[in-house]
């Protein structure tokens, strides 16, 4: 699929988008060891997106995604628009790690990281440099190779991603390595910055397949900034309404809660999606690959404490849930919400629990756990709009973008025509009681109704006819609000 000048790159095998509902295809940006830079590529699975994109962030992110949908209630996975980023930060080596009685001093490291890894090496026979043996590790230590003959003293030892370790005797050689011996290397591989995230979100501004993009990373006031004016090019420019997800950094371990909560507040308070289009997620939860059912259902889980799983950010669980949802439904609804990979909330105990109200307040999203109920949850599908805005929450910005889009698309065809009524064409009544039934029967229909009614005002000005510019001014309304909810949008025919 390719849309304007942007590239979409499908898989042999790829996603049959008649299959999809539109409005539930997001799109991430994120690092990435393998694919091209700034591609667009349609991912439909976790082994696809391993072929694509390698390891990193992006793939991790992918793999989650997919694990959160409850096929039991009816969710199906969708495809995800992805892009990476150019890595432009360098990676780095951390400080090996030694535990044994061997007498060989820390090695030296050298190389530069393309990509992340815990690398162990373990002794299985003792003595010098080019006679003791070891087997490696590229994954923390859950998988070990066949045993290999150490090199030479001084002589380097690959380890993986482009970084080499090299090994000097002890002064008496035999003494070297001892058996048991483990070595423990950290590699973090390269990353993007800011700038080069921006360049690759440039990459969806006309990918009319995707209805959000989530920032895979941490996100800074400065960043959200960037991100309005390009989601503000999308909407105005390209006709392409759309909102992001982005994700407020984790606690320091050199800060306390209190600091750390203190700096959200400072960071985001002042900051404001005038539209309402961008979501931030803060908070961590811990990651249980495969999901929780898989490792034997939350007490199992909990009972390992941190012998499993992984902290991280829920930005990638709330799009799965936009995904798995109709444009009307929270992502905080706890009857179908509930995280099949999350199984506590990092600090909740701690002191989470307590700045909570504070920041769901502000406008930034946060994780929620429920006394004596089982799961994690979205406590509510916040925006951070204005006090004044009409899209502080999903479902609203979710409602009109879908509305909007229909709007574009059945009036498209019909710019450029006759607006004179007796002419055969039936002017604008006609054009907007076509448009009319167009969102009547997408997002009134009995049974699923995703608004509960709507008007549309074509030309409200009565301009169209000398700007050639048909505006619309647009009116959704929704149950449980007691005013509708009201926009204007307008497309221009070509001069």
């Amino acid at each position: 699929m390719s849309t304007g000048d942007v590239t979409t790159y499908h898989q042999d095998g790829g996603i049959n988008f008649n299959d999809v509902k539109p409005d539930r295809v997001g799109s991430k940006v994120g690092t990435a060891e393998t694919g091209d830079v700034n591609r667009v590529y349609v991912i439909n699975n976790t082994p696809q997106a391993k072929d694509v994109f390698g390891r990193g962030e992006l793939v991790d992110a992918l793999e989650q995604f997919f694990d959160e949908f409850d096929e039991t209630k009816g969710q199906k996975p969708v495809p995800v628009l992805c892009v990476r980023p150019q890595n432009d930060v360098a990676g780095s080596v951390g400080v090996p790690t030694k535990v044994g009685t061997g007498e060989a001093t820390l090695p030296t490291t050298s190389g530069t990281a393309t990509g992340s890894r815990v690398v162990v090496l373990k002794i299985t026979k003792a003595g010098a440099c080019g006679t003791a043996e070891y087997r490696k590790s590229v994954d923390g230590g859950a998988n070990f190779s066949t045993p290999l003959i150490t090199p030479a003293s001084a002589s380097p030892i690959s380890l993986d991603v482009g970084v080499s370790a090299t090994f000097t005797n002890a002064s008496t050689p035999a003494n070297t390595f001892k058996v048991g011996d483990t070595y423990t290397f950290t590699i973090t591989g390269p990353t993007a910055s800011n700038a080069s995230k921006l360049t690759a979100i440039e990459a969806l501004k006309r990918e009319y397949g995707s209805y959000w993009i989530h920032v895979l990373g941490p996100a800074s006031r400065a960043f959200a900034m960037s991100c309005n004016v390009i989601l503000e090019e999308m909407e105005t420019e390209h006709h392409l309404p759309s909102f992001m997800i982005l994700e407020a950094r984790g606690k320091d371990q050199s800060e306390t809660l209190p600091e750390y909560f203190q700096y959200i507040q400072d960071e985001f308070e002042p900051f404001t999606s005038p539209k309402g289009r961008v979501i931030i997620a803060v908070g961590e939860a811990r990651y249980i690959k495969g999901g929780v059912n898989a490792s034997g259902g939350y007490s199992a889980v909990k009972s390992a404490g941190d012998s499993i799983g992984a902290w991280r950010n829920f930005a990638t669980m709330a799009t799965a849930k936009i995904a798995a949802a109709p444009v009307n439904v929270s992502i905080g609804y706890v009857k179908d919400m509930r995280s099949l990979t999350f199984s506590e909330i990092r600090y909740w105990d701690e002191g989470y629990r307590n700045y909570m109200d504070l920041l769901h307040d502000m406008g930034l999203m946060v994780l929620k756990e429920y006394d004596d109920y089982e799961g994690i949850f979205i406590a509510r599908d916040k925006i951070k709009a204005a006090s004044t805005s009409d899209f502080k929450e999903l479902p609203e910005r979710r409602r009109a973008d879908k509305m909007h889009r229909i709007l574009y698309r059945e009036s498209l065809q019909f710019l450029n025509m006759d607006t004179e009524v007796d002419s055969g064409s039936g002017g604008l009544d006609y054009l907007k009681a076509y448009i009319d039934s167009k969102i009547s029967a997408e997002m009134e229909a009995p049974g699923r109704k995703e608004i509960s009614g709507h008007e549309i005002v074509l030309d409200p000005n009565k301009t169209f006819n000398t700007d050639r510019i048909l505006k619309a001014k647009c009116k959704m309304y929704v149950s449980n609000r007691t005013k509708a909810i009201e926009w204007e949008t307008s497309f221009a025919t070509p001069k």
